[in-house]
């Protein structure tokens, strides 16, 4: 994923320790993603100092800055996610770039950058990133959901891996099918495309290493939409979004399923319908995703969706 065009990668993606690793928090209130009112700080622990019992968590309080345990902090300058402070375009990868940033309604991400000398807040102390090796660890959030309300401390878990090198003696050989899960949606909906691939080694190797590839090794996705009319006084195929315009704004699960979220709403806004060489906004329309496994470019079949 992408924040403010910088290539982050996320929890479930098996990050290493020199990536920047994206601690990302999405919440939600009846099942609407929702903003909390405020985010007072995000704090990385070793997840060994949080078994009962918890040395980091007491009475939903968490330890002070003096206990030594916070590995990195993050903080804003202020604490209501409606404070520009939390905009993502004030991310840059810097030593100082230890804020929470919004990416969309009840959508948040920290960045542990362990490409650079991070340094960040806990409490008001100044925190160096001591998150300098591989392992499990832990991401508090503390978040008051609603004006007036308590702080609530909310834990989530990420592991840093160092297996992502690894050396073999022949060249990989892998297989890449994909499938896409939507067939129909209705005009006017905004819904994530799903699109599941399916990676298989085909060389006699180690299991270990194969089992790096059932986390996320899709890297660079990419997704074209293209509207289809069968009316030979129109243009046969319309372009949507191209590659270019979808990079930014695609997420890749853990299981490599790729996401991109779609508002058909946003079709009256292309210049082909208002110049009339769209046709209808309802009809068929072909999806085709590009992206990278290991030293390979994978461009997959054309799969098609129709909007009704």
């Amino acid at each position: 994923m992408k924040v403010n065009n910088y290539e982050v990668i996320e929890r479930h993606n098996r990050p290493s320790v020199i990536q920047k690793v994206a601690l990302r928090a999405m919440f939600y209130n009846d099942g609407v993603p929702t903003d909390p009112y405020e985010i007072s700080s995000v704090a990385v622990f070793n997840e060994s100092v949080n078994f009962s019992p918890s040395t980091v968590l007491s009475a939903n309080v968490l330890t002070d800055a003096a206990s030594g345990l916070v590995l990195m902090g993050f903080a804003n300058s202020a604490t209501e996610t409606t404070d520009s402070a939390f905009d993502s375009s004030n991310y840059t990868p810097a030593t100082t770039a230890s804020g929470i940033y919004k990416l969309d309604t009840g959508d948040y991400v920290a960045i542990l950058d362990g490409t650079l000398d991070l340094s960040g807040e806990y409490e008001g102390v100044a925190t160096a990133n001591a998150v300098s090796s591989t392992g499990e660890f832990i991401d508090i959030w503390t978040v008051k959901f609603v004006s007036g309300s308590d702080y609530r401390a909310l834990i989530n878990e990420f592991e840093l891996f160092d297996d992502t090198f690894f050396m073999v003696t022949e060249e990989l050989s892998i297989t890449v099918k994909n499938k896409l899960i939507n067939k129909r949606i209705k005009y006017g909906s905004k819904q994530k495309l799903q699109l599941e691939s399916y990676i298989q080694i085909n060389n006699p190797i180690d299991e270990a290493i194969k089992n790096i590839f059932k986390d996320s090794v899709v890297t660079n996705p990419k997704l074209r939409i293209v509207k289809l009319n069968e009316n030979r006084a129109l243009p046969a195929h319309v372009e949507v979004s191209g590659y270019s315009d979808t990079s930014g704004s695609i997420e890749v699960t853990s299981e490599d399923t790729i996401l991109f979220n779609w508002d058909t709403s946003e079709l009256t806004s292309l210049p082909e319908v208002a110049d009339g060489t769209f046709g209808p906004l309802t009809g068929t329309y072909m999806i085709q995703a590009k992206f990278d496994v290991l030293d390979q470019t994978i461009i997959t079949p054309e799969y098609f969706i129709q909007v009704s």
